[in-house]
């Protein structure tokens, strides 16, 4: 793959390695999010450069932005970690998470027409059928694809990706916390009365809802951090 050096030059190399450090910044995200590394482990720059086949300029610059993002522990002259997992963390960014998230749906709410209900029931639908499988994998992205959906209703694309951010922190703290338990897991039935209150447009219901939805999670993950851990 082309170097960091390489990018110097014209505008198409330049926007390569820019495309090429988007990417790179994704899949160590990604693997975060999921909770493929976890608290503390230590990301050792030179190792995922020769993994992922980039230069160390592509991965430091991808470890600042995670380490902007609170995904990742930056520490003078040692490697980068994995952000802890701490109940302070947890509850500042499920309580911001749910102030925005419950304003995103209330705004949703006010825009609610039959077909985009008939969607959004639709991948309430979804969930129900992967959720038998017990896989977190699934039933976490049908969850998540039925709250991206509610939230792009509001038409609101600034807070929809501040939510999404928080988002993939609570995903992280999830993954770690409650998916290695298999406890917990998101289901089709806690969605009934949202999905009611968006059809009957009760802005201030569907608020509510949400939520306590969310917190509802950041309550999870207290609990099994006191009592069990991370993992």
């Amino acid at each position: 793959m082309q170097s960091s050096r390489d990018a110097v030059g014209g505008g198409a190399t330049t926007l390569a390695f820019l495309t090429r450090e988007q990417a790179v910044y994704d899949h160590l995200r990604q693997a975060i999010t999921n909770g493929q590394w976890g608290p503390h482990e230590p990301l050792v720059a030179m190792r995922i450069a020769t993994d992922l086949g980039v230069s160390r300029i592509t991965i430091a610059n991808a470890l600042k932005r995670l380490a902007a993002e609170g995904f990742v522990r930056l520490v003078p002259h040692k490697e980068a970690v994995v952000a802890p997992i701490t109940a302070p963390d947890v509850t500042d960014i499920y309580h911001a998470r749910a102030a925005l998230e419950a304003e995103a749906a209330c705004v949703a709410a006010q825009h609610a027409d039959f077909s985009w209900l008939t969607e959004l029931r639709a991948l309430n639908t979804q969930l129900a059928d992967v959720q038998p499988s017990r896989d977190p994998t699934l039933v976490r992205a049908a969850d998540k694809a039925f709250h991206a959906h509610l939230r792009a209703a509001a038409g609101l694309p600034g807070l929809a990706a501040m939510v999404a951010n928080l988002v993939d922190r609570c995903e992280y703290y999830r993954a770690r916390m409650l998916d290695v338990r298999e406890i917990v897991l998101p289901d089709a039935r806690h969605h009934e009365p949202l999905l009611d209150a968006l059809a009957e447009r009760d802005a201030e219901q569907v608020r509510a809802i949400v939520h306590e939805h969310v917190v509802g999670g950041m309550r999870a993950i207290l609990a099994a951090l006191e009592h069990g851990g991370h993992r």
